[in-house]
């Protein structure tokens, strides 16, 4: 007798859960739930205490280090400062994007997942130790935690999507009962990923600290009175520091700006007068308020330092090496000075650039105090995230403005901008001069060391050059008829002479200019001008006090500063 063929019985062998793209979409789901979950729990441990450092922050951090320099002017130039938000957001994303692929293994490997989970938590561990103000113990629980948390939360939703004889039974596609449990746990976990991470907000040790230990600072009150450059004393340190080629050709520089600076004894240092500031609506301000004032580092979450232990060292090629605690810092005799310091990154037109009144001590006195050799003839600026900056010791005796700075506009330093002690040295790209965070002056051999962005293609040496800004009116519509034009201009170390603005390639008009504040501030410019109806481009070049005028050259920021004439294209309507 015939019979008919009989199906094998494969109700006992595992193999992917029927149910198509919607089931794998929910195992993805899991996965991003669970490692959404297990970086909201990593971050809010780590907020509570200063030697736990972020995960995320940590990972982001080593990103920047080994980022080629094309890509990080890009992020730059398209997000400005917010490139570190940007950053930090495309690694969360990243992570938990990483995390629904490991939801999907889960489904029929979820000892593969979690081996994805633990990894994560040693990667986290090993890069966060790396941090200078971490600790093994501190650093070791958000990145268990992590680990932790992800495995269980990923568990817990696949057993509830596979039903109750989902870990022994074969892998079947979820009953609407069992998906409905599953989105009622999915969504209790982001909630309660969400308040993780607002109280770490809340919490966060390390900032929190900070600002804590800014608010008990009272800074000295230092008399406004105005200081003398002594040009010849300049020169000659300078020279004396001068034992090779390079450091033959550092001095002439000195020596040339000291010879410059003699032109101008006094130094403004008093707030500044009605007569200083332009009053045209639109302008830069003269001084920037410290909320507005631009920050670029390579600091994802602000350093915190203990200012009970905190010190700041001169080390390296001096006769003298010593140590200050902050307290002996503040005791030593102050100065305040008006400086603009700007960013090297900072395009044609930027506002990578402020101006601010810096309390701090000369930096020639305590460099004297270390009495530099004459082969130191770099300084290194070493940060407490160990970010550095290297520029040349003359820089120091040439007579420009170089400031150990605590303080800014009348506050002491914010955090974000260096507190509690950072570098201010006119007339040099911060990339090379402004360590925030500082904790060590080391002197080198010009030779020896390259600090943090040398290798990353910027130029060793990067004195700021002569510039000028259009900030009204700005590209768009102008009304019909005399209108004002004005910005600024800067030439931090030399001064600004003159500025000049041309619409539509006519005859260059002389702007007028305020009184100068210093030579190592911006100026802010004006001039009236009667538009016509139409299309007009409007374009500004500056003067400084050597007599150079600003290039027309395009030049981009890298490696030493861009260049070119700032233009606007309005319509007069």
């Amino acid at each position: 007798m015939a019979t008919e063929p009989v199906a094998p019985d494969t109700s006992a062998s595992e193999g992917p859960p029927s149910g198509g793209w919607k089931s794998t979409r929910d195992y993805f789901l899991a996965g991003l739930v669970a490692t959404g979950f297990a970086v909201a729990l990593s971050e809010m441990l780590a907020s509570f205490f200063v030697s736990a450092p972020s995960l995320v922050l940590t990972i982001g951090q080593r990103f920047i280090d080994i980022t080629p320099a094309a890509l990080k002017d890009w992020a730059i130039a398209v997000f400005g400062t917010n490139d570190k938000a940007v950053l930090i957001g495309g690694i969360v994303v990243v992570t938990i994007l990483i995390g629904g692929l490991l939801g999907v293994v889960a489904r029929n490997r979820v000892q593969v997942a979690a081996v994805g989970f633990v990894a994560f938590g040693v990667l986290g561990y090993a890069l966060g130790i790396t941090d200078p103000l971490a600790t093994a113990g501190a650093t070791l629980l958000p990145a268990i935690a992590a680990a932790a948390s992800g495995i269980a939360v990923l568990a817990l939703l696949r057993r509830l999507l596979q039903g109750p004889a989902g870990s022994t039974g074969p892998v079947t596609a979820p009953t609407p009962e069992s998906r409905r449990a599953f989105m009622t746990a999915s969504g209790a976990a982001v909630v309660l990923a969400v308040g993780q991470v607002l109280v770490g907000r809340l919490a966060s040790g390390r900032t929190q600290s900070a600002v804590a230990a800014r608010e008990q600072v009272t800074l000295p009150t230092v008399a406004a009175s105005p200081s003398t450059t002594a040009a010849p004393a300049s020169t000659t340190t300078a020279a004396t520091t001068a034992a090779t080629v390079e450091e033959a050709t550092v001095a002439e520089t000195a020596a040339t700006t000291a010879t410059t600076r003699a032109e101008e004894v006094v130094r403004v240092v008093a707030d500044p007068t009605p007569a200083q500031i332009a009053q045209v609506e639109g302008v830069s301000e003269l001084i920037t308020p410290n909320e507005d004032f631009y920050r670029i580092d390579t600091a994802l979450s602000f350093p915190s330092v203990d200012l009970d232990t905190w010190e700041v060292s001169f080390t390296g090629l001096v006769d003298s090496p010593f140590s200050l605690t902050y307290d002996e810092l503040v005791a030593l005799p102050m100065v305040e000075r008006y400086i603009t310091i700007c960013c090297v990154s900072n395009s044609v037109g930027g506002e990578l650039i402020g101006n601010a009144k810096w309390l701090g001590v000369p930096l020639r006195d305590l460099v004297e105090q270390a009495g530099v050799q004459p082969e130191g003839t770099q300084l290194i600026g070493r940060s407490v995230d160990r970010f550095t900056v290297g520029f040349p010791t003359a820089a120091v005796f040439d007579g420009r403005e170089a400031l150990l700075a605590i303080g800014m506009n009348g506050e002491p330093l914010p955090v974000k901008h260096g507190f509690p002690a950072r570098l201010v040295v006119s007339g040099l790209y911060g990339y090379v001069s402004a360590t925030k965070w500082l904790s060590e002056v080391e002197f080198a051999r010009w030779d020896d060391f390259d600090a943090y962005w040398i290798p990353r293609g910027w130029a060793k040496e990067a004195p700021i050059k002569t510039q000028s800004r259009i900030d009204t009116p700005r590209p768009g519509t102008v009304d019909v008829g005399t209108q004002a034009i004005a910005g600024v201009a800067w030439a931090q170390n030399r001064g600004i002479d003159m500025v000049e603005v041309q619409v539509d390639g006519g005859p260059w008009m002389e702007a007028i200019l305020p009184e100068e504040l210093a030579i190592d501030t911006w100026r802010q410019w004006h001039v009236e001008y009667d538009f016509t109806p139409g299309s007009h481009t409007i374009a500004v070049r500056a003067t400084d006090r050597t007599g150079t005028t600003q290039t027309s050259q395009i030049v981009p920021p890298r490696p030493d500063g861009a260049t070119g004439y700032h233009t606007v294209q309005v319509v007069a309507v």
